[in-house]
């Protein structure tokens, strides 16, 4: 099995961003890692790639919620009007506990799933796996 190339991951919180760097070097499941605290500095990164010559593109980004100027509905608006070579699979990780969340991420086609915070090993196995059936 191939490990995931290149996460990115928005988050406003520094403690929990901490814990999931920890998680992902300890998994051993990814090479590359980004890790935004600021929404708006990942919506620019992502613009920019579409100037550089060979990008590499993420796997996937795990998208928190609740963050204060930019939320993750937000910023799935934001994203959205930014044309991609590929997207990744995008995935909400969030501590929120109201269904309607849930289900307002997973009806959204950008989303492909719905995590609950903490990210774990076995969160990155999945993705790992869907990244090889969908690749």
């Amino acid at each position: 099995m191939e490990k995931i190339k290149l996460l990115v991951f928005v988050d406003d919180d520094y403690a929990t961003n901490f814990y999931h760097k920890v998680i992902v070097r300890d998994s051993g499941l990814v090479e590359n890692f980004i890790f935004f605290s600021e929404p708006e500095k990942a919506l620019a990164y992502f613009t920019d790639l579409n100037t550089q010559e060979n990008p590499i593109i993420p796997d996937a980004i795990f998208l928190d919620i609740n963050m204060p100027k930019i939320d993750g509905w937000e910023f799935l608006e934001r994203y959205a009007k930014i044309e991609v070579i590929k997207s990744p699979i995008i995935i909400m990780l969030s501590t929120s506990i109201n269904p309607a969340d849930e289900h307002k991420a997973v009806s959204n086609p950008l989303v492909k799933g719905f995590k609950n915070k903490p990210l774990s090993e076995e969160h990155l196995q999945e993705l790992r796996e869907e990244l090889e059936t969908t690749c």
